[in-house]
């Protein structure tokens, strides 16, 4: 596996000191985070984050052996796995109101 030269952090650097432009940002999804919970049974943690619109996304975290299980480390998987689908919605979110914002409208549906 070859991985980019650029690392998570210094990318994040970059975008906070260049990207001038509307942009999704780690903190602009927590503001819209009403609520974490979390389930655990002995081997798998499940985190359900409700947005303060009322809609849910699941994430989920199980150890290959259950043995390493840690409810705390399962939590924050759990957590980051969540969070990460919401990088998507509010990305598309963000691209749409920019969109609307240019005077386009959709001209058909589904």
């Amino acid at each position: 596996m070859r991985e980019p030269g650029l690392t998570t952090e210094a990318a994040k650097q970059v975008v906070a000191e260049k990207c001038v432009f509307p942009k999704v940002t780690e903190n602009s999804i927590k503001d819209h985070i009403k609520a974490a919970r979390y389930l655990a049974d002995g081997s798998t943690t499940i985190c359900i984050l409700e947005m303060y619109n009322g809609f849910k996304v699941i994430g989920h975290s199980t150890p290959a052996d259950i043995r390493n299980f840690n409810e705390e480390v399962g939590r924050r998987f759990a957590f980051d796995n969540a969070f990460r689908q919401l990088w998507q919605l509010e990305g598309y979110l963000l691209r749409d109101k920019l969109w609307s914002n240019q005077g386009q409208s959709y001209q058909g549906g589904l």
